[in-house]
């Protein structure tokens, strides 16, 4: 008895000194690395980078002609700066040369500010004001985006870091998709994508604690409501559905702890009868696919019926329809912001596959709920589908392949949604489990801080040598 509680006791102590571990490694990575890639990345280093700069830079009335600089239209990739990088010439290209402003009015593009509350304008307030910061350092386009960057970096980063010190459990995952290339360079960049990230983190952070801690308080309910907001304003249509698991997060919770006061009074076909989940499980099955069938027939109606867009789906998922030397999609989940310049190695996706489960699996087991793990799933897998069905009318092959495949889906748009995994993995029912946390720490570490490196150096030697 003594031996078992001398190993429990040692169990409790290696997991509190990893709680204490993570979030301070992460911010250390998280500032070294995104310093690193706010400085040393090439210009644009976002899908839609000129986009994202002409809107931030329009806010604060700093609409820059980038055409100044070689870029010829408000479009997206950084094709342009290849000649400046290989004939030396980029610092005084970028750097030296003054802006020149002109009228928002005249802008070449619609860069869609009229509407103050979307995540179109909500999601550019940060780079904005690192834009206005930059210009007033120095009145280039080079230093207006390097500044802005790092103002965004530093941003983005203090709040994951609060965020990841105060969760219950999942620290590590959260660490992990945080510092994960893509989202390292999302927080290095002028994308509203950075903020639906942190909000998504926010929202899941707090189910995460309400669920650990077993009691939903008034400020929980209050926040609750506060990232509701902010979630419908700052975040992608996409990313709208992790809101429906704050009141399912909110029920369980509230009947935690009366299931385990009353646990011993209850004999084993009371508890049968009292899991309404269990006890039908096939009856909710069904309701649930009644529901789909009749939600996405409605969705659907206009795009050719579900039947047509679920095949479409699928044939998506099946084959590739564009040239087999493009870019595979999973790449661009964690590994790859842009692969079309970032030349990342594709050995990167199995090993954050494989570092993204071993950090799900060394969380301890917080809940029963068959619910709750079966509701965040099908959260995600909705998250995913509402993604697909935005880009139903968008494409440019022709013929068979723009009627069977949906079309500019990339997959760093459901990078937010790993963060739901530890409401999944949680649960008693998994019984495997890492014990050694601490070697997940130093992996997780030490693929970061590789894979941030061989972004910024692989996508630099791109621009210069190919």
């Amino acid at each position: 008895m003594q031996k078992e509680n001398f190993y429990t006791r040692e169990k409790l102590v290696r997991k509190k000194v990893t709680t204490k571990k993570v979030h301070k490694i992460y911010l250390l990575i998280a500032v070294l690395g995104g310093l690193l890639i706010s400085v040393a990345m090439p210009l644009f280093n976002e899908p839609d980078g000129q986009y994202h700069f002409a809107v931030s830079s329009a806010m604060v009335g700093l609409n820059t002609d980038i055409s100044k600089y070689g870029e010829k239209e408000i479009a997206s990739g950084m094709e342009g700066q290849k000649d400046f990088y290989r004939k030396g010439t980029f610092v005084e290209q970028y750097l030296l040369t003054k802006a020149t402003l002109y009228p928002i009015k005249d802008s070449p593009r619609d860069l869609g500010l009229d509407n103050k509350f979307s995540y179109n304008y909500i999601g550019h307030i940060i780079p904005a004001v690192g834009i206005w910061l930059g210009y007033h350092l120095y009145p280039s386009m080079g230093m207006m985006i390097i500044v802005a960057r790092i103002f965004s970096m530093l941003f983005y980063s203090l709040i994951m870091y609060f965020i990841i010190r105060h969760l219950k459990f999942g620290q590590l995952l959260f660490a992990t998709v945080s510092l994960s290339p893509v989202i390292m360079n999302t927080f290095s960049s002028l994308s509203y994508d950075a903020l639906g990230m942190v909000t998504v983190a926010g929202s899941v952070a707090l189910m995460i604690n309400m669920i650990a801690m077993k009691r939903v308080k008034l400020s929980d309910v209050l926040l609750m409501f506060l990232l509701l907001v902010l979630s419908l304003l700052g975040c992608k249509p996409n990313l709208w559905v992790v809101n429906i698991l704050f009141p399912i997060t909110g029920i369980i919770t509230a009947i935690m702890p009366r299931q385990i006061k009353q646990e011993s009074l209850y004999t084993r076909r009371n508890k049968e009868k009292a899991n309404i989940l269990i006890k039908h499980k096939w009856l909710f099955l069904i309701g649930l696919i009644l529901i789909f069938v009749l939600v996405g027939s409605y969705l659907t109606g206009d795009r050719g019926g579900l039947l047509e867009v679920l095949t479409r789906l699928v044939f998506t998922q099946s084959f590739r329809f564009y040239p087999v030397s493009s870019p595979g999609d999973f790449v661009n989940l964690l590994v790859s912001p842009y692969p079309t310049y970032n030349y990342m190695p594709t050995i990167l996706i199995a090993i954050w596959g494989i570092l993204v489960l071993v950090a799900l699996l060394s969380d301890e087991s917080y809940h029963k709920s068959i619910l709750l793990s079966w509701a965040t799933s099908l959260v995600i897998a909705l998250g995913i589908f509402a993604t697909y069905y935005g880009f139903l009318g968008y494409g440019m092959l022709q013929g068979f392949a723009l009627r069977m495949t949906i079309q500019g889906v990339q997959w760093r748009y459901f990078t937010p949604l790993l963060l739901l995994l530890p409401l999944v993995f949680s649960n008693q029912k998994f019984k495997t489990k890492v014990v050694n946390r601490n070697a997940v720490l130093i992996f997780m570490a030490i693929t970061a801080i590789v894979s941030n490196f061989l972004l910024v150096f692989n996508t630099l030697w791109g621009m210069i040598m190919v």
